[in-house]
This record gives C-alpha cells, structure tokens and sequence, in this order.
C-alpha cells in the first residue's frame, strides 16, 4: 500500500472479499469478477466502488493479470471466460476501473503497478500495463503501444489505437499512421477517426500521407487534412487535383469546396500555374463550384465555363491569372 487515507469503507462484506483475493484465494477472485460480468450495473457499480476503496497496491496487480492473461495463479480467473460476451465485460469493467480514480491513495497505488509493469519481461503484462497507462495519460506508454500495433493481435492493436488517443501528443502520430496504413479493417478506422479527433495535431501526419504510393490513403489523407478545418492547408491540397486516381481528385476538390471562399485565391493560382490536363480541369471546377456562395459564383462564372467547356479549356489559365488578379485587389 502507498499512502492509504484513512475513511469509512463503503461495502465491508465486498472488502473482505477482496482481502481474500489479496491472501490467495480464488474462489474470491470468481465470486468478485461474476460481480464485474453483471448485466445489472448497480452490481457492477458496486463492486468497481468496493475496489476504489481498496489501499493495498496489490489487488490492481490481480486485476492487471486477469485482464492481461484471463489467467490467476496458473487457473482461468473466472468459470464465466468461456462466454465471449461475458468475457468481454470482465475486461470491459477492469479497464473502467483502473481509469477512474476515486482516492488519492489509489491513483498512486494505480501508478506505481502499472510504471512497475511496464518493465515487466512477459509480453502480454508489460502490453496491458502500457494500454492503461496510456489511457491514464503516461506518456511512457508510447514505445509498447506501437509496438503493440506493429506485431499485436487486432483487439489489442485497437486498444493501442484507442490509448494514444487518449494520450493526444503528436509522438502518437507515427504509430497512428503506421495503424492507419496497415490494413483496411477496423483497425484502419479506428486509427483514422483517431487522427481525425486530434485535429490539428494531425495536419503533419496528412500532408505526409498526401504523398503516400497507396491510392486509398492518399483519398484518406485529403479527407482528414480537410476534416482539421484549416484552410492554410488549401495549397498542399491542390496538390491533389493533379492526382492520377479519380477519387483522389474527387476527394481533394471536395475537402477544398467544404473549406470555402477563403481558399479560391489558392486555387486560382493553382489553375493559372499548372499544365492542366481534361480530370484536373474536371476536378478544379468541381472544387470552384462547389463553394456556396452566390457572389463567389458569379464572379467565377467566366473560369467555371471556360473549364468544363471542351473548346474553352485553353482560356482557363488566362481567365484565372485576371480573376486572382482581382480577387486580390478586391477580396
């Protein structure tokens, strides 16, 4: 135990219960992971309560093993394992309480095991500790969760997804990319609406999959620049009209139309400087007239012909190099 505040246990029995789990017994370990099984959560409340109350460092080392192994002293921790659902709220429970802190003293007791953990030469203790310690914010946790994601199991490769989440620093950003390119399954999604919800800590991680030789990322990567909402990146994402891939070019002309009036300069400049060929003309106007605004519209009008008309296409250039000319004169 470390510095164990003196206060009134809430459940004796539930106490005394755990007590026994603490001295070796594990008949008590089943009776107090039926609790954390329950469907009924007043139960499971009841006893996640009875754990917070708990001051002895060991008991978060058992719940450690049980949600790392399914296994205590060499046994299956629990006769209910054997039901996938049931199983998975154990775990489920587990978690919930290692992340939530109720004491003083166990938010240290928590932190002690788990940093100790970290270093702990089986794979499968060390990789649990480093997924709740990274749920509580350690940033120590970074190397094994990437590692985690590099030769884990899918579960835990999301659990890892889910930890630098939560940690929010852009360390988290090379194993969440690394996450988001190894597959198109749930692990893909789980990394992708990570990076999007760090929002602009992520801007890097999309302009570098900008570039990526998979054409599927790169229509990722336009999507989650443009999801951050920051229309500095308007130049990079022109880049993505140029693109040989139709849904790249229709991803990127979209995320620019959605960014709105305040990138048409960017790409103006882009039409009147680059060699365009018939899809970037296609995927320019796309982007142009898909900006909601009546006057923008009228003021583009004379471009948006000149692109989508087959016999115009060469004015486009020239019509682009006035109209920035003028945007800029008279934003």
């Amino acid at each position: 135990m470390i510095g164990k505040e003196r206060y009134q246990v809430r459940y004796p029995r539930l106490n005394r219960l755990i007590s026994k789990i603490i001295n070796g017994e594990p008949q008590a370990l089943n009776e107090l992971l039926m609790y954390l099984s329950s469907t009924n959560p007043n139960l499971c409340r009841i006893m996640q309560d009875a754990i917070h109350d708990v001051g002895e460092t060991e008991i978060w080392w058992v719940l450690l093993e049980c949600l790392a192994t399914h296994h205590w002293q060499g046994e299956i921790n629990s006769n209910r394992r054997g039901d996938p659902e049931v199983s998975k709220r154990i775990d489920q429970s587990i978690i919930e309480v290692f992340i939530t802190d109720e004491n003083q003293f166990e938010t240290s007791n928590k932190d002690h095991v788990l940093q100790e953990a970290l270093g702990n030469s089986e794979s499968k203790i060390q990789q649990t500790a480093a997924f709740l310690a990274g749920l509580r914010g350690n940033l120590e946790a970074i190397p094994i969760l990437d590692e985690i994601i590099k030769n884990g199991d899918e579960e835990w490769q999301i659990r890892a997804v889910k930890a630098l989440g939560v940690l929010n620093n852009e360390l988290c950003i090379p194993p969440l990319i690394n996450a988001l390119t190894m597959d198109r399954d749930k692990l893909h999604r789980e990394a992708r609406r990570t990076l999007v919800r760090m929002g602009k800590k992520a801007e890097k991680a999309w302009i570098k999959l900008l570039k990526h030789s998979d054409n599927h990322i790169r229509w990722e990567a336009a999507r989650g620049l443009g999801d951050t909402g920051d229309a500095r990146a308007a130049r990079i994402l022109t880049e993505g009209l140029l693109d040989r891939n139709y849904a790249v070019r229709w991803a990127t002309a979209d995320v620019l139309a959605r960014l709105g009036e305040c990138v048409i300069p960017t790409i103006l400049r882009f039409i009147s400087q680059e060699m365009l060929n018939q899809q970037s003309r296609q995927a320019a106007y796309h982007a142009l007239h898909g900006i909601r605004s009546k006057q923008a519209q009228s003021r583009l009008e004379p471009l948006l012909e000149a692109l989508r008309s087959p016999t115009l296409n060469w004015k486009a250039s020239k019509i682009a190099q006035y109209l920035l000319a003028d945007w800029e004169s008279k934003p």
